[in-house]
C-alpha cells in the first residue's frame, strides 16, 4: 500500500528529493525576532490596568454618567487643587482638548464648578462641589476595593519589590517619552555602531 502520493515525500507534504529547497533560513530568523506581543512588558501592563479600569468604568459610566477622562480629571483636581491643564495632560495620560472636555462635563453635569478669581486659562480653575465629592469618595472606594484584590495575589514582599520596579518604570517611560521614537531609534543604532553590530 503506498502511503504518499509522491515517493519524496514526508508524512507532513514535504519534499525529500535532493532537489527540494532548503528551508528559508532568513524567513525563520525574522519570525525568531518578530515582537510577541503577548510578551511584551508594556501590553501585560496595559492589559492589568485596562481590566481593572473597565470594572471600574462599568460601575461609574452609567451611575454618574460621566466618561474615563472625566473620572481621570475629577481624581486629579481632587488630590492637586489649583492644578494646571498641562500638569492634568501630565498626569492623565491625556491632550488639552479632552481635558477640556472633561472638564466641561463634569461641570454641566453639577460634580464641579469653576473657581471664581480664576482667569489663567492654563489652570483648570474648577474646584469639585458636594455632589462632586461624594461621588469621587464613592468611586475611590471601589477603586481601592478593586486593588486590594488585585494586590491580594501576590505577598508584601513581592509588592515592595514591584512597587520599586514599577516606579523604575515609571522613571524610564517618562524618559522615553521625553526622547520620542526618533530619539530612541538614534540611541539605538549608536549602541549598534559602538558594538560593531
Amino acid at each position: 500500500m503506498q502511503l504518499y502520493s509522491n515517493k519524496n515525500q514526508g508524512p507532513d507534504g514535504n519534499d525529500l528529493s535532493e532537489d527540494a529547497p532548503e528551508p528559508d533560513e532568513s524567513s525563520a530568523s525574522q519570525q525568531a525576532a518578530a515582537l510577541q506581543l503577548e510578551a511584551w512588558l508594556p501590553y501585560r501592563l496595559f492589559r492589568v490596568s485596562v481590566r481593572i479600569a473597565d470594572v471600574l468604568n462599568a460601575f461609574y459610566g452609567p451611575k454618574f454618567g460621566f466618561s474615563r477622562s472625566a473620572w481621570r480629571t475629577m481624581a486629579i483636581v481632587a488630590n492637586r487643587p489649583g492644578v494646571s491643564v498641562k500638569e492634568i495632560c501630565q498626569a492623565g495620560g491625556l491632550d488639552q482638548f479632552t481635558i477640556s472636555r472633561a472638564i466641561r462635563q463634569l461641570v454641566e453635569l453639577g460634580y464641579a464648578r469653576r473657581q471664581t478669581g480664576r482667569t489663567d486659562r492654563r489652570y483648570a480653575a474648577i474646584e469639585l462641589t458636594q455632589s462632586g465629592w461624594e461621588a469621587f469618595t464613592e468611586i475611590s472606594d471601589l477603586a481601592q476595593r478593586l486593588e486590594r484584590e488585585l494586590t491580594d495575589a501576590v505577598s508584601k514582599d513581592e509588592l515592595a519589590v514591584l512597587d520599586t520596579i514599577l516606579t523604575k518604570l515609571d522613571n524610564a517611560s517618562a524618559g522615553i517619552m521625553a526622547r520620542g521614537w526618533r530619539g530612541v531609534r538614534e540611541s539605538t543604532e549608536t549602541d549598534g555602531e559602538a558594538s560593531g553590530t
